[in-house]
């Protein structure tokens, strides 16, 4: 199984400290939709990785019979994929996904994200460093045989304008802490 892992990606749909739930309520796993700039030199040596797993899973011709897989490198320009909004030009997207373990979370110096760290950085549309596994898949329930990304850790790097119009609890409320000049007199009801 083959590993990389992508540097400075904004990330989309973050569950990575939480499972995500299913539609039908169920606990699903854990993951990310890492959005890729097109022409990030990334792409090229993720693009390789997947090739090369193709061809050791499914053989020497697999890579020129690409629409008999399920692949996860997708393009919203060109797939016809239901994704609006601008963080979705000029980029591809791909999920990862962890349905066993948690991914590991750390921050910025390298060491285990906590609370506070994971509210501040941890959110769709902040940056990451994204450790993924290449591998591929079989086919399931009618559908196609594939590549998947698999979801092992991440480092949390830097804030993005946050997709989901959501506001940091510790922003929203950071006038009104304690010895802030703009709490109010008197704390007593």
């Amino acid at each position: 199984m083959a590993k990389i892992i992508l540097q400075n990606v904004r990330c989309s749909y973050v569950f990575v400290n939480e499972r995500r739930k299913k539609d039908n309520g169920e606990e699903g796993s854990y993951s990310v939709q890492i959005l890729l700039r097109k022409d990030d030199p990334q792409v090229k040596k993720l693009k390789t990785m997947i090739d090369e797993t193709l061809t050791a899973n499914f053989g020497a011709d697999a890579t020129k019979k690409r629409g008999k897989f399920k692949l996860p490198i997708r393009d919203p320009e060109s797939e016809h994929e239901d994704k609006d909004g601008e963080e979705y030009e000029g980029v591809y997207f791909m999920n990862a996904n962890s349905s066993k373990k948690k991914p590991g979370i750390v921050n910025r110096n390298n060491e285990p994200a906590d609370q506070d760290d994971i509210e501040e950085y941890c959110y769709s549309g902040a940056y990451f460093h994204v450790s993924v596994n290449v591998y591929s898949f079989p086919a399931k329930d009618g559908g196609k045989p594939g590549i998947a990304l698999g979801l092992n850790n991440v480092m949390l790097r830097k804030k993005g304008e946050r997709l989901d119009g959501s506001v940091a609890a510790t922003s929203e409320f950071s006038d009104f802490a304690e010895g802030s000049d703009s709490s109010s007199e008197d704390d007593d009801w």
